[in-house]
């Protein structure tokens, strides 16, 4: 993110920019991680401690030492999480004197706090647009119902003639059933237009890195055609039902 916005046209590598009143050089560029989750660097410049200290004019202790305000630890292994987490708390009460961790004057967090954390709310909001999505389909399913209820009244008198003509119940069934399929799929069909319009209008302003694969697509439009079957089974059903005679005294 950070390279395409400040060299969309050229290798950042060797380039020059200006950060307060210095100027730094680019060194190396960072793999692009294509997330827009918690730690990613793709909106971070890194630089050395000594030179950030320098530029953000950091204020000192009474001893004359920079004032850290977090540290960064890697372990090898995520089982020693939880010791490392216990040594490095019991160390910085011990040299910051003091005896009761509740008053301590910093937080460990480990990264399995923060991903579970961040878990936790992912999936209330899962839960949040899952229940907005069936509402969305609920409504636009009973859409679906009303407008073939709707086709099948005004077309009553056609249905009359197709069964006087020795036309079944089945095939009237499957008429109205492929066009309820139809209606759906056309609408689902404009929606991935729509959607991916919108994830590449996104991509395009370097906000969040977006992307529409194949099987996305598949899955909308087979949901989209699913409601259009199911929705459009009681019409259908009711069209396959009507009696010839009555049929064609509608007007």
């Amino acid at each position: 993110m950070c390279r395409r916005r400040f060299f969309p046209d050229s290798d950042a590598v060797g380039q020059t920019i200006r950060a307060g009143n210095y100027i730094v050089s680019v060194i190396g560029v960072l793999e692009s991680s294509s997330q827009s989750t918690f730690g990613s660097t793709d909106n971070a410049i890194l630089m050395p401690l000594s030179t950030l200290q320098l530029l953000g004019g950091q204020q000192l202790t009474k001893n004359g030492d920079h004032v850290v305000s977090s540290i960064g630890v890697e372990i090898t292994d995520t089982k020693y999480v939880t010791t490392v987490t216990n040594d490095i708390t019991t160390l910085l009460l011990e040299r910051h004197q003091i005896l009761d961790a509740s008053n301590a004057d910093f937080s460990v967090t480990s990264v399995e706090a923060l991903l579970s954390s961040l878990t936790s709310v992912t999936n209330q909001l899962t839960l949040l647009l899952g229940a907005i999505a069936a509402i969305s389909l609920l409504v636009g399913g009973i859409g679906v119902m009303n407008i073939m209820l709707v086709s099948v009244l005004e077309r009553t008198r056609e249905i009359g003639i197709r069964k006087a003509l020795g036309a079944k119940e089945s095939d009237i069934w499957a008429q109205f059933l492929i066009e309820a399929a139809f209606l759906t799929f056309t609408g689902g069909v404009i929606g991935v237009i729509l959607g991916w319009g919108g994830a590449y209008i996104i991509n395009r302003l370097g906000t969040y890195a977006t992307v529409v694969t194949p099987d996305i697509i598949i899955l909308a439009v087979s949901v989209s055609v699913g409601i259009g079957l199911f929705f459009g089974f009681y019409p259908a059903w009711n069209a396959s039902r009507l009696e010839p005679i009555k049929a064609l005294r509608s007007e």
